[in-house]
């Protein structure tokens, strides 16, 4: 049977507060400005991901 390393999925006290930021500053844009922030942090978080299968890779390679 394998074993599967425990993630923590909750967001630390900082993330919180920063979701907390994000959220005000979300509402005081209008929807041009919310979709173009939409699309930088989809793109982000899609580089973040290529980043972390990489590093996977060469991991798995040495």
């Amino acid at each position: 049977m394998r074993s599967f390393i425990n993630f923590n999925l909750d967001l630390t006290l900082e993330q919180q507060l920063q979701m907390r930021l994000i959220d005000e500053a979300a509402k005081e844009m209008n929807r041009e400005q919310a979709l173009s922030l939409l699309l930088k942090a989809s793109r982000l978080l899609m580089l973040k991901d290529n980043v972390i299968k990489g590093l996977i890779k060469e991991n798995i390679a040495r």
